[in-house]
Order: C-alpha cells, then sequence, then structure tokens
C-alpha cells in the first residue's frame, strides 16, 4: 500500500484528504482526551499518557473558535497512527469527525468519542480484527496534512 491513499502517502498532494474551502477560518484549542468507560482515564490530574483497553471509548474535547470575519462550518477531523507498531500501519487514518456551524467571532466547545476499536487492523494470522497494544496518537487536524493538535495515549 506505499504511496497509495493517504493513510500511506508520503508525499504533497496537491488536495489533502478532508481539505475543504471557506469564506473564514478557525482555531483549534485546549485538545484535551478522558475516557468514557476507561478506569484508567483520569481528568486534570491524569498523568501525561493515559491508558486505554480495546472495549473503552476516548472522548476528545476542544475549542473550535472562528477567527474570520464570516459566520462558517468546519469539519474538524480526527486522525490516528500507532508511534511504534510492529507491524506495517498506516501513517495516519481518519477514526472520526463531525461537522460545526460556528459564528464570527465565537466559539464552541467540540467532543467526538473514538471507540478504541476504530484503531483495529486485520491479523492475518489470527483470522480477526484486533488492537495492537501500544503508544498511540490522536491527532485534530482540519484535513490530512494540517494537523492542528497532537493527543498521546497508550492502548493496554
Amino acid at each position: 500500500m506505499a504511496n497509495r491513499t493517504y493513510r500511506y502517502f508520503t508525499g504533497a498532494p496537491l488536495y489533502a484528504f478532508g481539505h475543504g474551502l471557506s469564506y473564514t477560518t478557525f482555531a483549534y484549542e485546549n485538545a484535551t482526551v478522558a475516557g468514557a468507560s476507561s478506569s484508567q482515564a483520569k481528568q486534570q490530574d491524569a498523568p501525561a499518557t493515559l491508558a486505554f483497553a480495546p472495549a473503552d471509548t476516548i472522548t476528545l474535547t476542544f475549542t473550535l473558535a472562528n477567527t474570520g470575519a464570516r459566520d462558517g462550518d468546519e469539519v474538524p477531523q480526527v486522525y490516528f497512527r500507532h508511534v511504534n507498531s510492529a507491524l506495517t500501519q498506516p501513517r495516519l487514518a481518519l477514526c472520526g469527525f463531525t461537522r460545526v456551524s460556528v459564528e464570527k467571532g465565537a466559539r464552541k466547545q467540540v467532543t467526538i468519542e473514538i471507540p478504541i476499536e476504530r484503531l483495529r487492523y486485520y491479523d492475518t494470522a489470527a483470522k480477526r480484527y484486533t488492537v495492537e497494544p501500544g503508544t498511540y496518537e490522536l491527532l485534530l487536524a482540519a484535513a490530512s496534512d494540517d494537523i492542528r493538535a497532537t493527543v498521546p495515549f497508550d492502548v493496554k
């Protein structure tokens, strides 16, 4: 799959996956993660990297600010990547997105829930989908080449 689809492409595409046009601009601020069902996840006093089980759900929360002169819609996208995979994994892969309307000068808090099972791959030896344990990153982006925030976490 080398250099095929946005997931494995290493060059600079003319229009990246998720690219869109707008009459305004947006800022992504204060990205944080918490666990919807993880007993390991904690709030503000959490360790630098949270740990999740394959059955858990990550809750990504951030503020989307319309910094332009017009009202507009933005489609924040969430990608993931496995940091040190023992297997061939994509550079990044889409795991969540949402459309948000924000008036000029306004801010909205956005929450996107991502089940850990979305990080799965097909294990040909076991003949089933599985989530590889290890360190991952969630990449909050406006497009696949416009990463605005990176949040690390672990899967046990």
